[in-house]
């Protein structure tokens, strides 16, 4: 069968009274690989930790799942039956795999609902929408706006962010040591405003983590500003690394 061919609903039906049968179960499953392939596509991955083979292998498990489960005595087509669980099982794996801090599956699935209302109120005002603006037509928790920093973030070429917060209990202390060494050398090469920015955004130094808005507040800078210097001083520290 190739791309272009469309299974017919009586061949459909020839196949799934077939099943268990393993050469019918290949064949339905060949047929509704362009499905997979339409609902995977949705999915942001361009800056995901998961891949679009791993979604797409979760994608043809839903599809399986779909076609075992389907009674075409109901009267609508295969397809129209496996697509919510290609979606289920895909957006069950993104949610769990594509981002390096989890949220639960029900708040990811809101997320991506809001990010299309914002999409369209993006493009109705021909230009990127305001928080303000945002928060009229969706409800986001304080909080959820701001952006997260992976501690896999890199601040030199074989060393990431989770080193300034100690790995196990085994190298705490030279850990610890090799981060007051590391602060104490960016220190004198920024503001004192921007080193405060930097430990309260990550906790550092006795600090506890703050988010963008809560330090953007006490400093008296914007919250773009703040993510701003971050980078500036995250720059300088993969130098000093």
């Amino acid at each position: 069968m190739t791309k272009t061919d469309l299974m017919t609903a009586s061949r459909e039906i020839e196949l799934v009274r077939q099943l268990p049968n393993k050469r019918a179960l290949d064949e339905l499953v060949l047929a509704n690989l362009g499905l997979v392939h339409k609902i995977v596509h949705r999915f942001p991955i361009k800056n995901a930790t998961c891949s679009y083979g791993d979604l797409y292998h979760s994608g043809i498990e839903g599809l399986i799942y779909g076609i075992q489960k389907f009674d075409y005595t109901r009267g609508y087509r295969l397809s129209t039956y496996c697509y919510r669980w290609i979606q289920a099982y895909v957006s069950r794996y993104f949610q769990n795999h594509g981002k390096t801090i989890r949220i639960p599956v029900h708040v990811a699935t809101q997320q991506m609902k809001d990010k299309k209302t914002v999409e369209s109120l993006t493009r109705e005002l021909g230009r990127t929408p305001s928080e303000d603006e945002i928060r009229e037509v969706v409800e986001v928790p304080e909080g959820l706006m701001q952006d997260c920093l992976s501690l896999n973030q890199l601040i030199s070429d074989t060393e990431e962010m989770e080193c300034l917060q100690g790995e196990d209990k085994t190298e705490e202390n030279d850990t610890e040591m090799e981060v007051d060494i590391l602060l104490s050398r960016v220190r004198s090469e920024v503001s004192e405003r921007d080193y405060t920015i930097l430990v309260q955004r990550f906790g550092l130094n006795g600090y506890e983590p703050h988010s963008l808005n809560e330090i953007a507040e006490k400093q008296g800078v914007s919250r773009a500003r703040c993510h701003q210097v971050i980078n500036g001083v995250l720059a300088q520290l993969r130098q000093l690394a």
